[in-house]
């Protein structure tokens, strides 16, 4: 029953990747307005909520809206929140248009298609780059972290560009036939797959092979996070490990992707539409709550880490709200 439970998902795979996109057009227009009816108090109705709430967080702001809303002090330079910006105009059914899509892109890119390949765009390597130089001259591994927004599955493939050694975090998803089926198409030469509860072997793994750690950090399953807010409302990011690792002595990047949709209220004429931008962000040292944060942060029973990722993660989902997973049920829940 495995076998053949394997080989089924395997060919289903083959044959829906390699459907033209007018149908998944057309079926993207027949199946939504269904999807809608049904789930108008479920996951439909949070997004409608969620959006409404940060829309009133971003109108209650002054002119300038939030202030300092980024990143690591003295690193990447303070960014500010538009309030007139995409967040303003995004609806929710352009969001679930974008996961549609942005989900085809990535199972088609995991694949390994050439017409996905062509479109992925990289800035700012320069800062992955210098930080897996700065961490290998003392001995010490990095992680490359980031949300689930845009193609998020490329990003974990991505980071082999880098290091012959990336250790990746997933969580399970349908039966073991369906996993294996998934890890045999993200898997890289350069690849290790870690299941949540095999947290100490990836420490020792990625310690012992100065590699770069690959996760997602705003949803997980079965373990605790670290509440912060957005949008002024509490949520959770999982932050632990990282906050771990960073104080045993390993960097830290952050990093995103987003697709140029067309009619998405978050394009950007600088790309051909379709252009799929993997954008690295910002580099925080080994040990960045005591060397860079400082004491006063350390005082008052704060992280700096955790803080400043959660203001980065708040200015990336505001930029493309279209493409971030605010359906997700525990978003915004404590």
């Amino acid at each position: 029953m495995y076998k053949f439970k394997v080989i089924t998902y395997k060919l289903l795979f083959n044959i829906l990747l390699r459907l033209p996109d007018f149908f998944y057009s057309f079926l993207f227009a027949i199946a939504f307005p269904v999807y809608k009816a049904i789930h108008t108090e479920r996951a439909y109705g949070r997004v409608v909520k969620h959006l409404d709430a940060a829309r009133e967080y971003l109108a209650a702001q002054d002119e300038d809206c939030a202030p300092g809303l980024n990143c690591a002090p003295g690193l990447g330079g303070a960014s500010r929140l538009n309030c007139a910006g995409p967040l303003q105009k995004v609806t929710a059914s352009d969001m679930f248009r974008g996961i549609f899509w942005n989900a085809l892109d990535s199972y088609r890119g995991l694949a390994r298609f050439k017409s996905v390949e062509r479109r992925i765009v990289f800035e700012n390597e320069d800062i992955i780059k210098n930080a897996v130089a700065e961490c290998a001259k003392i001995g010490m591994p990095i992680a490359g972290i980031s949300i689930h927004q845009g193609s998020f599955e490329l990003m974990h493939r991505a980071l082999c560009r880098y290091s012959e050694h990336v250790h990746l975090i997933t969580d399970s998803v349908g039966d073991a036939a369906f996993r294996d089926v998934l890890a045999e198409l993200r898997s890289d030469p350069h690849l290790t797959e870690y299941h949540p509860e095999e947290t100490g072997r990836l420490i020792r793994e990625l310690f012992r092979t100065k590699g770069i750690l690959a996760m997602v950090y705003d949803q997980g399953k079965n373990t605790k996070g670290n509440t912060v807010e957005l949008f002024a409302k509490q949520t959770t990011l999982y932050l632990r490990l990282i906050q771990k690792i960073n104080q045993m002595g390993a960097g830290i990047v952050t990093f995103r992707t987003w697709t140029e949709m067309r009619g998405s209220p978050s394009r950007d004429s600088k790309y051909p539409e379709g252009s799929i931008v993997i954008r690295f962000e910002t580099f925080y040292p080994p040990k960045y709550d005591k060397t860079v944060a400082g004491k006063a942060t350390s005082q008052a029973g704060e992280s700096a880490l955790v803080k400043d990722i959660a203001s980065e993660t708040e200015r990336w989902i505001a930029e493309h709200p279209d493409q971030w997973s605010w359906n997700y049920h525990q978003n915004f829940v404590v």
